[in-house]
C-alpha cells in the first residue's frame, strides 16, 4: 500500500476518471496506514489523513463518510494486497542453490514452512499496512468484522491447501494454526519489534511439525 505522491496530469493528458479514483483512494488508504502507525486509531483524524495524503477534505468525502469508513476500506485493500504478496512469492521459482532433487516440494511441512517464511517477509516489508491489519483493526471496533472474517476464511484455505489437510477437524486445527500465527505476528507489530517475526516463523514451523507427527493434519479424511 506504498504510494508516491505525484501530481495528477491534467488536461490532454489527464488520466480516466476511473484510474484517478483508485490512485486518490491508495493514496489515502497509504495515508491512513502511516498515521495510525504514529497516532494510533483513537487518536487519528480525518485532518490528520488528509494532511498526510496531500489531497482535499473534499476529495476524502468524496469516497468515504468517515473516518472509520475509510478504515474498513483501507483493511479490505490492505489485506488482498499482502496475500496478493505471499502469493507472489509462492509462486516465484525457487533459489537456484536450493535443492528440491529430494521432492521437498511435495512435503506439506516444507511448503507451509515457506508459506510462513512469505508471509513474515511480507508484513516486515509492509510495517505500517500490518499494523493496520493486525493491531490498529482491533481498536476501530466491530465495523471491520465483515470484511475481516472472508479475509480470514481464505487464508485458512491457503494453509488446509498447503498442508494438505482435508476434513472437519484438519480444518479446525488450520484455523487454530492461523490464529497462533496472526497473534505471534501482532506482538512483533505492536511491539514495533520486525526481529520477533524471525523466532514467530520458528516457533510456528516447529509447533505445525508436532502437531503433524501427532496426525492431527492428516492429508485425507
Amino acid at each position: 500500500m506504498t504510494t508516491t505522491r505525484r501530481k495528477l496530469p491534467r488536461g490532454r493528458n489527464a488520466l480516466p476518471v476511473d484510474e484517478v479514483e483508485s490512485l486518490q483512494r491508495e493514496r489515502l488508504y497509504a495515508a491512513l496506514a502511516k498515521v495510525l502507525s504514529e497516532r494510533g486509531y483513537a487518536a487519528t483524524t480525518v485532518e490528520d489523513v488528509i494532511r498526510q495524503a496531500g489531497v482535499s477534505r473534499q476529495t476524502f468525502y468524496r469516497y468515504f463518510d468517515s473516518k472509520a469508513d475509510c478504515f474498513v476500506a483501507a483493511y479490505q485493500a490492505a489485506g488482498e494486497d499482502l496475500l496478493a504478496q505471499v502469493l507472489k512469492q509462492l509462486s516465484a521459482p525457487q533459489d537456484e542453490a536450493a535443492d528440491t532433487s529430494d521432492g521437498a516440494d511435495d512435503d506439506p511441512r516444507l511448503r507451509f514452512e515457506r508459506l510462513v517464511d512469505a508471509y513474515l517477509r511480507t508484513l516486515a516489508a509492509n510495517w505500517h499496512t500490518a499494523r493496520l491489519c493486525l493491531v490498529e483493526a482491533f481498536a476501530a471496533g466491530p465495523d471491520v468484522l465483515p470484511t475481516r472474517a472472508p479475509l480470514y476464511d481464505t487464508v485458512v484455505d491457503l494453509v488446509a491447501e498447503t498442508l494438505g489437510a482435508a476434513g472437519t477437524e484438519a480444518r479446525l486445527v488450520c484455523r487454530m494454526i492461523l490464529a497462533a500465527t496472526t497473534a505471534l505476528a501482532t506482538s512483533a507489530v505492536a511491539d514495533n519489534d520486525p526481529r520477533q517475526l524471525d523466532s514467530a516463523g520458528a516457533e510456528l514451523n516447529a509447533y505445525v511439525r508436532k502437531l503433524w507427527d501427532a496426525g492431527l493434519l492428516e492429508p485425507h479424511e
